[in-house]
């Protein structure tokens, strides 16, 4: 064997590996995605998948599709459910919920935006997504339980403040 088909062949090898990360990676994260959905019960019209970075306003995206690798080594992905008051009641409001995913040879870590509370588990294991959904659900329950003292509180902070979610 040559020293170019050695390299040849450590090309293949990493090449090779790359992929088999991506496509654990990329299917972990949509997992985590359609569980969330599925943990919400979220309707399927009022439930979408975006990148990080959403560069196409129209475009759709699949579980897979939106799942972006960031900087800092952590995949990323956000769930986006339009949230009602009933139906035909307007204002109707989207939410996003960003899930990011560490991918280590045999265990993920899972974490709420950039929450400090990580969750790490083994690819096989459903249930342990459950506390990260409970994060999520909990965190936008208290936003919304406490949106409107906030704004009483914000008062003495000279910055434009608005009410209601217009």
């Amino acid at each position: 064997m040559t020293k170019y088909e050695e390299l040849c062949g450590a090309f293949h090898q990493c090449y090779s590996e790359d992929v088999t990360y991506r496509e654990r990676s990329v299917f972990f994260v949509a997992r985590v995605l359609t569980g969330f959905a599925s943990y919400i019960g979220a309707p399927a019209g009022r439930v979408s998948f975006l990148p990080p970075e959403q560069k196409d306003s129209d475009a759709t995206y699949t579980p897979q599709g939106a799942a972006e690798l960031e900087e800092d080594g952590w995949w990323a992905a956000n769930v986006r459910l339009t949230l009602t008051q009933g139906e035909g009641i307007f204002p109707e409001l989207p939410v996003v919920f960003q899930f990011r995913v560490l991918a280590g040879p045999d265990k993920f870590t899972v974490r709420l935006g950039n929450s400090d509370l990580t969750h790490t588990m083994c690819e096989g294991d459903a249930a342990a997504l459950e506390p990260v959904y409970e994060e999520a659900h909990r965190r936008a329950k208290e936003y919304f339980a406490t949106r409107f003292q906030r704004f009483v509180d914000e008062a003495n902070q000279n910055t434009p403040r608005k009410i209601g979610f217009l």
